[in-house]
Order: structure tokens, then C-alpha cells, then sequence
């Protein structure tokens, strides 16, 4: 019995806590629905009065009263219904609430709605860091929380509430809540009556409106227009020191900072001494308040106002002072306070006050005592490289030791007198920008952002980083072009400066495979059904007209053609020109080829390819006087065909390379200045008076004698030879600062003091097996891909003559950093040059050996493999060879045309064209590489380039800029000018080849009346990796009426997704199709918008490598440059233009880049789907598991 017991005992017992358990969940079920419905009640009578009583002070102040009551109340689920009635949109309690605080005129109520607003919009402060779980033994407690689970549907229900909170508050900004707290804000700080009610209320306001700031992109343009800045202003000077307001006024005073004029507006009130006292009373302690207070005097100190009023106010010593303390800092908090001190120290060295008050001796001594006690860890490495920057900035800028004037100078008044065209043109911005790009979602290379990570040092010119500064900007473009949007789309984007059709008549002379000029207008009428068109005019008038010859037009084209009488070209006669030397595509035999290029003059078509090339390169004009031919060149250039991987930046190596380039700023006089190599001193003995050519003899043959050099005995020197007057060379001059360092300086462009970012120079007299140190110490972009992998090129000719021949990747310790050296003829010399250092150890000992930034391709290889294709031509294929215009220094400039003989079942009028031009930039060397691989797949004898032959006829540009290649010239040519920024109105005495390519272009629209299929411009990119396209999409353009346009999307995505299924080089996942209005005058935007080629691409490739795809972490060489140029031709031939019957969909990511393409092919034209996968294709970025 009594064993019984227990047992029937507990169940009873179970039953009746149950039972109890239920009872009390009913009781609180209907407590809350009863308090639910309470505050339906209240929200209900607050409704109603607005609508019926607004005048009645009594009632609103009593339901304020209990709203703000069940907020601050202790029942957590009370006020947690109230709030969620508040958050809810359906509701409408928060516009009620604006509405009545905007109207009342009772303090009291006023005072409640803010504190409502206050618990609705901001988080709780001091609250929910300390645990809340009464004291209870550990034991207890944790096996509590292990059963009921409580601790986690605290962290779950303060995410929800986060979320709710963050959607209200976007919904308040999107009711103008702002502009009502603000008002609200003014009319309560102009009281100043002392009552207790009304400074509640204005610490209310000041926390909703540092809740808004960091959520509301015009904020600053707010605050600005409702003339509340130098209210804040007013309110952080009177409150500087109290606890409960200083931290939402730091945070409302760094979003006004961020913006440029209100941080104007800010400097003329004195706030740069309002922070020095927030900054002295805050003391050193590490808090939030000091970040934001030093985040806010970073944005300050990008106005040189506010840099002067710093150190006028003696707060740079106070910030140096709280840097000095950076030891006794932890964790993430050290890194942003002294991040935030040191980019507002490098803003205070672009002043010369700045760098003056810096310069001291106990300045520069904190300064360096950081640099040697800084923990030898990754996240410090930003740091260094900033206190580094900082050190070099501040100190005594050094001019780089070479003349101002360039010896590379080219006078143009020859060329310019007897015509209406004026030089210098307003010099180009200089923006460094890579081709005819952006962003990663644009075309600017090197101004945008990159998609590399931050590197080791940054650009000390830090553009804002908000948006609201671009904002208003836009917003006022935005009414500019909404009121004269016409009047803008009718000027010169819109509706270019378009040329007569009797000028763009004379370039049928490049289109002879159609025929003569009268042919080719019959054969465009015969393709139009309707009559009266302009062709008829054409025809009518040119008996009338036959003399009238542009000047400038005609000297161009009569040098194409040949000293040939230009009247008889022109003349009335309905045969075929005579003299042209070219026979009509139908007539010819099976294979058809012809160059009629100078420089192929006198050439036997059995000469070897090294004979070729030393006597096309003898023929070159150049600027400064050629005294050899490059090894490597006149070898063919290929780099070495095996994997190279990419390069890991070692850490501790960039370290002590950057502290040993502030040693040699401290102490210059310790370092070695011996200078081994000058071109300045070379070019000035070895001038001549001849201006123009400044080439020492038109006689003069160029060779190359490196492989007699190698044999010579080991001299064993202690210094290295330098040498780069060969094609496309560029070094300027060499100094040995140390027994196996050097310091070298490259050449700007052409009539500039600009522009260094390509060398290509020959060194002799090395070790084997010692590292040899080489500082390039006047490069000019903020960062590189130096600091993201990407190694420089070496040739050797000993390896080449032991049988490895081709340039590999090559250095260690490589490292891209800001130095001492300014910029020269600049007012300011607050900006400084950076440098790319690497370590060279040479495979053998007295070699010859060439480095260079990327895969050269000269001016005379490109003629040579002309030259060697002509002679080389499969049957059936068709190659014309002809100088499109002539250089401003008279190298001619060539055009191939391309395609398969002519046939009555495949007429060549009626095939599709192709048009594509290459290196307008021309330290893009890639760019030739892959033109290269192109040609070489058009004119090869496979099956593929036969039918592509037959399928388009290919005008080619394969080198727009020859000059600037010709001359080592990074992106301009002889004007100083980017040719990419000419293409809208090209000029065409100083700019023929871009005038002549598209006026080519513009023949084939409004005369041959069809135009190209596909326009791609070829280029290289220095911040991106792998190869993409920039393309045109008028839905994404700037410009309002190309996106009310329908757009086809097929047309521009097809070619773009074939060549990501095709070449495993490219990233599908880089391309961008944004039109942008500072693009508007390169050659894929003008031919897109004035020339109506649809598929108008840029295509990109890198320098360095792939950062996705089969080929990640490896370098880029000429073989796979090449082989893109091959699957472009690949590409083109699956391109079908029968764009109705494909269905496109697109998959993008948050930042608007193409991560899939879906084509559908509706019809029985596949789109070149792999086998078994039927009609549907997708295409998947290189960021997918599978790459295909």
C-alpha cells in the first residue's frame, strides 16, 4: 500500500499543475486581448480627433499622455503591442502623430509625441547589455534556460523589432518626418526658455534625428535647405559636455560633414574649434563618441578651409596627441580611430601649412615611433602604409631629378599652318581611366571603384563618400535636362556634327570589294523598295561637285592612294578608277591578296620573319632616334606557354620596403645617387635638326646584336646597363641608390609631363642568382594590380638561345606605395607619385635581358604579321592591305579588309560587316594580342574560318594610336590627347586615324546603307582581372530618352554570352551595358548612339590574370590573349541576328551585375547549346560552382 500510493499520487498532482498552467495562459491570453484592444482604442480616439476636434489641446495632450505611458511602462507586452501599432504602416499612427506635432501648439503635447517618436524610431540606450535573469545559482540557472529555451527568443524577438524599427523609420523618412523634426527642432531650440519640458523635448528631437541622418540620403540637403545647420551647430557647442546628448549630435554633425557644402556652411561658423573642445573633453579614452568625433574631423579636413582652421586651432597636435596613445587602444575600436587620424593627417599635408606643422621633430618622431613598434599583423598593414604616406607627405617634397621638359616633344605648327585648327586643345581630365571605362559596372577603369579589396596604400584625394553630395548634383542635372533636354539631345551627343554626304562619298575608295562608287549606289538602290531616296541625290550631284575636295579630307586620302590623280578616282566615268591596282574580288583568282602599304615596299616574300622585322622597324619614324631593334620583338614576342601563377604579396618584405622609402626620405644623404642611364643627356647629343623626324638617318638600318653579347667574357660590373631606345621602349633614367638597387623614372607621353604607367627597357651586366631591387618611382594611379597579384614581364636571350624563348612572369617583393616625389609644374606639390618595386634575380650571369610592364606588341610586329599573312593566304580567302590615312609623324596607319572571294551564290554586297579596331590606348599591348589571335583565326585554313570568311566581310583597324605605341606611350599619342575622348567630333588634322575609322563607319550607314553587325573596340584593363565586354543598353543609359526606347536585349547580350560559353577566359559576370554620360565621346558610345550599330562592345582584357573560371589564380599570357581573339571569331560565326525568335531572361546580383543569361531559341535556329540540352541554354557567370 504504502509503495502504491506515490504512484497514483503523482499523476494527480501532474494533472492539477497542468490544469493550473492553462488556467493562468487563459488568464493571460485575455489580459492581453484585453490591453490590445486598449490601444486600439487609443489609436481609434487620437484618429477621431484629428478628424473632428484638432483645435482641442485637452484631448491630445490625455492621449499622448497614455501612449507615451504604455511605452515607458515596465509590462514589456505592453509596450510591445503599442509599439507594433506604431510600426504598423496600415495603421497610420505615425502620420497622425507628425500631423498633430506639426499643428499643436501645446508644449506638453509636443513633448509626448516626440518622446513617442523617440521609443518608436530609436533604440534603447544603456539597456540590454547587462543580463536581466535574476541571481539564481549557475547550476540552476542554466539547466532553466536549457529546458525552456528562453535565451534564444530574446536574440530572435530584438531582430524582429530591429527590422520593424528600420522599415519605420524609411517609412517616416518617406513622409518628410524630417522636415517636420527639423522645423520642430528649430522652433524649440529659439525658445530657450529654461523650462525642464522643453530641453526633454529637444534631447527627443536630437535622438530621432541622429536615428534619421545615417537612413536619409539628402539628410544634409535638409538640414541645408531649412536653414538648420547652424542650428545644430548652436546645439553642439551649448551641450558639448552633456552625457545625454553628445553622442546623437556627433552622429547627426558627421552625416552633415559628409556632404561638401554643408560642411562649407560649417567651416565659416567655426566648428573646427567647436571639435577641438568636444575632442579635448572627450579626453583619450576610446569610445564611440571619439570615433564618431574623429570621423567627422576626417570628412571636415577634406575642405583645405578646414585644414587651415586645423592647424590654425592647433588640433592636428591634439589629434597627434590621441594617436600617440594607439598602444593602449584595443581591438577593432584602435584601427578606426587611428584609421580616422591618419586620412585626416594626409588631408592636412596637401596644404603647405599642414605639412609645415607636421614637419617637426616630435611630430615625425610619434610618427615613426608607431612605424617601429607597429605588431607585425595583416590588419596593421593599412596603417603603415597610411603613417608611411603621412611621414613622406609632411616632409620636404623632392622634385624628380629629371629636366621639367620631356625629350620626347613633337612640333606640331608644321603640321597645323595654313589650317583653321588650333593646339593644345583643352588638355584631357586627367582621369587615368582605362579604356573607355568606369567602375566595375561601368567603363572607367582606374577613377572608379574596383573590385579588388582596399590595397596597401590609398589615394590621399578621397572623394566623399556619401552619396548626397552626387545627389544634389544629379538632381540638378536632372532639372537641366528636363528643361532643355531637346536643345541637349540635339547637340553634339544627340545629334552629332555629321559630315556631307559628298565628303563621306570618297571613302568608297576602302570598300573596292563592292565595286566602283556608281556600283555601289546601284547596288544600295536595288536593296531599297523606295524611290527619291538620298541615293538618287548622290548620284546627281556628283558630276556637279566631282572637284570640290575638302582640304583636309583630301590630304589625307590622296597620300592613301598613292600619289593617283584624285580627279580620275573621283571623276564621272561609270568604270572602275584607273590605277587603283586592284581587281575586282570577282575577277580575281581563287586566292586574293594585296598590300599596297609603303612599308612593305621592296619586302621578298621569302625573307625570314627577323629580316622583315628589322627592316620594317628601319622604317619607322619615331620621335627620339632609335639605336637598335628589341630582341624579343624581332623574335616574334610570345611569352613562355605554361602556367604562371599569380603573385602573394609578402607581407614583411612591402613592410620593410616601405619603411626603407621614409629612411630615405629622412635621410637621403646615406643612399647611394649614382646615375647609370639618361636619355635626357642621350637624346640631347644625339639630336639633330631635323624637328619633325628626328630620326638620325633615313638610311639607318636597325639590328640586334644581343646574341653576340652574351658570348662576351664576364666583366663582372658593379652596376647595371640600362638601355630603351628601341620601339615602344620607355625609361628615362636609371640611378643606383644601392649596390644592387636601382631607382628608375620612365618618360611621359609625347608633349606631356604625364602619364606613366608602361615601360619596356633592356638591362645588362647582372649576376646570376642575385636579387637585384628595381623602384619605379613616378607612377601615377592611386593603386594597381602590382598589389593584387600581376607580375612584371622578363625576356632573356640566353634562355632564348638555349631554346626556352618567350617572356615569363617574373619579381618577388613586389609592392605598389605612395613615395616622396610630387608631380612637377603643378602650383600645388601636395601630390605625390607612387611606386612599384620588385626583385629581379636573372637566370644567368652577363645576359641581356628586357622587363616591361606587359606583353609588348609593336608597330612593326603588327606590320610584320601583316606582311606574313599576305604572303601566306589560304585558297578562297581574301585579304586587302591599304594605309587608312597617315600619322601626324607620316607612319601609316593600315586597314584590312577581310573576307572570301566573291561568288555568284554568295555575293559579297550582300554579306553582313564586321568592323573592329584596336589600341587607342597604347600601352593596351593585350589589346594587339588579341587582334593578333583574331586575324590569325580569320586567315587560318580551318573549316570555322572558312565559313566565317564567307559568313561577314571584317574591316579592321588593327592599331588606331600608332604614334603612341611607336614612341612608348602609355594612353596619348603626339596631341596629348586620349583618341578614345574624340570620337564624337574627331578632329582630322590632328586626330586622321579616328576621323577616317569613323567616317569608314559612318560610309557604311548612310551610304552603303547597312550598317555593322558588330562594332568591337579592343583594350586592356589595369584594375580588373580577366576578360568582359562594356556594352550599350538604353535602358541603363544617363539619359532619359534612351531609356523610354524599347530595348532589345537579345541584340547586345547574345554575342556576350556566346563568348562565355565559348572562351573559358571570359567573365560573363564583369560585363556592363551602362551608358554614361562622361563616355559619350568614346568610340563604343558614338557608335552606339550616332551610328546605330546596336552591338557596339568594348572588349577588355586584363594585365594581370583570372580571379574565376578554369584558369583562377594564374597569370594571363599572349597564348590565352590570343585564344580570346579566336573565340571572338567563334563567337561571331554562331551569332544570329534573328533576334525575334530568341527569348532572353536575365539573373542579376544586388549590385546589378549579369550573374545568368537564359536564351531560349523559339525557332529552329538553335543558339549554339551544347549537345543534348535541346533549344535552351544557360549561361552561368564564372561565380557559380560550374563554369562551362
Amino acid at each position: 500500500m504504502n509503495q502504491t500510493c506515490p504512484a497514483l499520487i503523482a499523476p494527480i498532482e501532474s494533472a492539477a499543475e497542468t490544469q493550473t498552467n492553462q488556467i493562468k495562459k487563459t488568464k493571460k491570453k485575455s489580459y492581453r486581448m484585453a490591453d490590445d484592444v486598449a490601444a486600439d482604442c487609443l489609436f481609434e480616439r487620437l484618429r477621431l480627433y484629428q478628424q473632428r476636434a484638432p483645435d482641442s489641446a485637452e484631448v491630445a495632450r490625455a492621449i499622448t499622455a497614455r501612449i507615451n505611458s504604455r511605452l515607458t511602462t515596465h509590462d514589456k507586452h505592453v509596450r510591445q503591442s503599442t509599439l507594433d501599432k506604431l510600426w504598423n504602416k496600415q495603421s497610420g499612427a505615425i502620420q497622425m502623430m507628425l500631423s498633430i506635432l506639426e499643428n499643436s501648439r501645446d508644449t506638453a503635447t509636443s513633448t509626448y509625441i516626440t518622446s513617442i517618436l523617440r521609443e518608436t524610431l530609436c533604440l534603447k540606450q544603456g539597456k540590454g547589455k547587462k543580463c536581466s535573469v535574476p541571481n539564481e545559482p549557475p547550476g540552476v540557472k542554466k539547466k532553466e534556460f536549457k529546458k525552456t529555451g528562453k535565451e534564444n527568443k530574446t536574440p530572435q524577438a530584438k531582430k524582429a523589432n530591429n527590422v520593424a524599427r528600420q522599415q519605420c523609420s524609411q517609412h517616416f523618412i518617406s513622409i518628410n518626418g524630417t522636415q517636420v523634426i527639423l522645423r520642430t527642432l528649430v522652433a524649440t531650440h529659439s525658445k530657450r526658455d529654461g523650462n525642464v519640458g522643453t530641453e526633454l523635448m529637444l534631447q527627443d528631437l536630437v535622438w530621432i534625428l541622429a536615428a534619421l541622418a545615417p537612413k536619409d540620403p539628402k539628410f544634409a540637403l535638409k538640414v541645408r535647405m531649412l536653414g538648420c545647420v547652424r542650428t545644430t551647430h548652436l546645439i553642439l557647442k551649448g551641450h558639448f559636455t552633456d552625457n545625454k546628448l553628445i553622442f546623437p549630435l556627433l552622429v547627426i554633425m558627421k552625416q552633415l560633414a559628409k556632404n561638401a557644402i554643408t560642411t562649407s556652411i560649417l567651416i565659416r561658423d567655426g566648428v573646427v574649434a567647436t571639435y577641438e573642445r568636444v575632442l579635448v573633453s572627450l579626453g583619450f579614452i576610446p569610445t564611440a563618441r571619439l570615433r564618431l568625433c574623429l570621423d567627422a574631423i576626417d570628412y571636415f579636413s577634406k575642405n583645405k578651409v578646414c585644414c587651415m582652421q586645423i592647424v590654425k586651432t592647433g588640433l592636428s597636435s591634439v589629434l597627434l596627441r590621441v594617436f600617440d596613445r594607439w598602444d593602449r587602444y584595443e581591438g577593432r575600436m584602435r584601427l578606426k580611430i587611428c584609421a580616422h587620424i591618419l586620412q585626416t593627417l594626409q588631408h592636412l599635408c596637401n596644404i603647405k601649412a599642414g605639412r609645415r606643422a607636421l614637419c617637426t621633430k616630435k611630430h615625425v618622431q610619434t610618427l615613426h615611433r608607431f612605424c617601429s613598434h607597429c605588431p607585425d599583423e595583416p590588419e596593421f598593414d593599412g596603417l603603415l602604409a597610411r603613417v608611411c604616406s603621412v611621414i613622406t607627405l609632411c616632409l620636404k617634397h623632392q622634385a624628380l631629378p629629371v629636366p621639367a621638359a620631356s625629350p620626347a616633344s613633337f612640333n606640331l605648327n608644321p603640321i597645323l599652318k595654313g589650317t583653321n585648327t588650333s593646339w593644345p586643345c583643352h588638355e584631357d581630365e586627367d582621369d587615368a581611366a582605362n579604356s573607355d571605362s568606369k567602375t566595375i559596372n561601368s567603363d572607367l577603369d582606374d577613377d572608379g571603384p574596383d573590385s579588388d579589396n582596399e590595397g596597401i596604400d590609398e589615394d590621399i584625394d578621397i572623394d566623399f563618400e556619401d552619396n548626397e553630395t552626387k545627389t544634389e548634383i544629379t538632381e540638378d542635372s536632372d532639372k537641366r535636362n528636363t528643361k532643355s533636354g531637346e536643345s541637349l539631345q540635339n547637340a553634339l551627343w544627340i545629334n552629332p556634327n555629321e559630315r556631307d554626304i559628298e565628303d563621306l562619298k570618297k571613302y568608297f575608295i576602302y570598300f573596292k570589294e563592292f565595286g566602283s562608287y556608281n556600283k555601289q549606289i546601284r547596288l544600295v538602290k536595288s536593296r531599297s523598295n523606295s524611290k527619291g531616296s538620298i541615293f538618287e541625290d548622290f548620284y546627281m550631284t556628283q558630276g556637279s561637285n566631282n572637284k570640290n575636295v575638302p582640304s583636309s579630307l583630301s590630304l589625307s586620302l590622296t597620300a592613301a592612294l598613292n600619289n593617283l590623280d584624285y580627279d580620275s578616282v573621283m571623276g564621272t566615268s561609270h568604270s572602275p578608277p584607273v590605277g587603283l591596282g586592284y581587281h575586282k574580288i570577282h575577277e580575281s583568282i581563287s586566292t586574293t591578296s594585296c598590300s599596297s602599304l609603303k612599308i612593305h615596299k621592296d619586302i621578298s616574300r621569302y625573307s625570314t620573319f627577323e629580316s622583315v622585322y628589322c627592316t620594317i622597324s628601319s622604317r619607322v619614324r619615331s620621335i627620339i632616334s632609335f639605336i637598335k631593334v628589341a630582341y624579343p620583338d624581332m623574335m616574334g614576342g610570345q611569352s613562355f606557354n605554361h602556367p604562371e601563377a599569380l603573385n602573394k604579396m609578402d607581407r614583411t618584405a612591402c613592410r620593410t620596403k616601405l619603411l626603407s622609402c621614409v629612411d630615405r626620405a629622412i635621410n637621403p644623404e646615406t643612399y647611394m645617387n649614382e646615375v647609370v642611364y639618361d636619355l635626357d643627356a642621350l637624346s640631347a647629343s644625339g639630336s639633330n635638326n631635323d624637328v619633325t623626324s628626328q630620326k638620325s638617318s633615313d638610311n639607318l638600318f636597325l639590328g640586334n646584336t644581343d646574341e653576340q653579347e652574351i658570348t662576351k667574357l664576364n666583366t663582372f660590373a658593379t652596376k647595371l646597363s640600362f638601355e630603351s631606345r628601341f620601339e615602344s621602349g620607355n625609361l628615362r633614367k636609371a640611378i643606383q641608390v644601392g649596390p644592387r638597387e636601382y631607382e628608375l623614372i620612365l618618360m611621359p607621353d609625347v608633349n606631356s609631363s604625364k602619364r606613366h604607367q608602361w615601360f619596356y627597357f633592356e638591362v645588362r651586366n647582372m649576376q646570376q642568382g642575385r636579387p637585384y631591387v628595381f623602384n619605379i618611382v613616378n607612377c601615377e594611379k592611386s593603386d594597381s594590380q602590382f598589389n593584387f597579384g600581376m607580375k612584371p614581364v622578363l625576356y632573356s636571350v640566353k634562355e632564348a638561345v638555349l631554346g626556352k624563348p618567350g617572356w615569363v612572369r617574373a619579381g618577388s617583393d613586389i609592392c605598389y606605395y605612395r613615395n616622396s616625389y610630387h608631380y612637377a609644374n603643378q602650383k600645388s606639390h601636395s601630390k605625390c607619385y607612387l611606386t612599384v618595386t620588385f626583385n629581379i634575380e636573372f637566370p644567368h650571369t652577363n645576359d641581356v635581358c628586357y622587363l616591361a610592364y606587359h606583353y609588348p606588341f609593336t608597330y612593326s610586329m603588327m606590320m610584320s604579321r601583316i606582311w606574313q599573312w599576305s604572303a601566306q593566304m589560304p585558297a578562297g580567302a581574301y585579304l586587302r592591305a591599304e594605309p587608312l590615312c597617315y600619322s601626324l609623324n607620316s607612319n601609316e596607319v593600315p586597314l584590312l579588309t577581310v573576307s572570301a572571294d566573291d561568288t555568284p551564290t554568295n555575293p559579297i554586297a550582300d554579306r553582313e560587316i564586321i568592323f573592329l579596331t584596336a589600341r587607342v590606348h597604347p600601352g593596351e599591348s593585350n589589346a594587339s594580342w588579341v587582334m593578333d589571335g583574331t586575324l590569325g583565326c580569320l586567315l587560318g585554313n580551318s573549316a570555322a574560318a572558312a565559313a566565317l570568311r564567307s559568313k561577314y566581310v571584317f574591316k579592321i583597324v588593327p592599331m588606331l594610336n600608332v604614334e603612341g605605341v611607336i614612341n612608348g606611350c602609355h594612353r596619348c599619342g603626339l596631341t596629348n590627347e586620349d583618341l578614345n575622348r574624340r570620337w564624337c567630333k574627331p578632329n582630322p588634322v590632328l586626330h586622321p586615324s579616328i576621323y577616317h575609322t569613323k567616317g569608314l563607319i559612318e560610309y557604311l550607314v548612310r551610304v552603303w546603307k547597312k550598317p555593322p553587325l558588330v562594332y568591337c573596340d579592343y583594350h586592356g584593363h589595369s584594375r580588373q582581372k580577366n576578360v568582359f565586354f562594356y556594352g550599350c543598353a538604353g535602358a541603363e543609359s544617363w539619359c532619359s530618352n534612351d531609356r523610354l526606347v524599347q530595348d532589345e536585349p537579345v541584340k547586345y547580350l547574345m554575342l556576350p554570352a556566346l563568348m562565355h560559353r565559348i572562351s573559358p577566359a571570359f567573365a560573363l559576370g564583369s560585363c556592363s551595358f551602362r551608358v554614361e554620360r562622361e563616355r559619350e565621346s568614346t568610340a563604343r558610345v558614338t557608335v552606339w548612339r550616332h551610328l546605330g550599330v546596336t552591338r557596339s562592345y568594348t572588349m577588355e582584357a586584363s594585365f594581370c590574370g583570372f580571379d574565376r573560371g578554369p584558369f583562377k589564380g594564374f597569370h594571363l599570357n599572349t597564348q590565352h590573349l590570343q585564344n580570346v581573339g579566336s573565340d571572338f571569331c567563334e563567337a561571331l560565326n554562331g551569332l544570329n541576328d534573328n533576334a525575334a525568335n530568341v527569348d532572353i531572361q536575365l539573373t542579376k546580383d544586388l549590385n546589378g551585375n549579369i550573374v545568368e543569361i537564359y536564351l531560349k531559341d523559339t525557332s529552329e535556329v538553335a543558339v549554339d547549346s551544347e549537345a543534348g540540352s535541346g533549344s535552351d541554354s544557360v549561361l552561368k557567370t564564372d561565380s557559380d560552382e560550374d563554369f562551362d
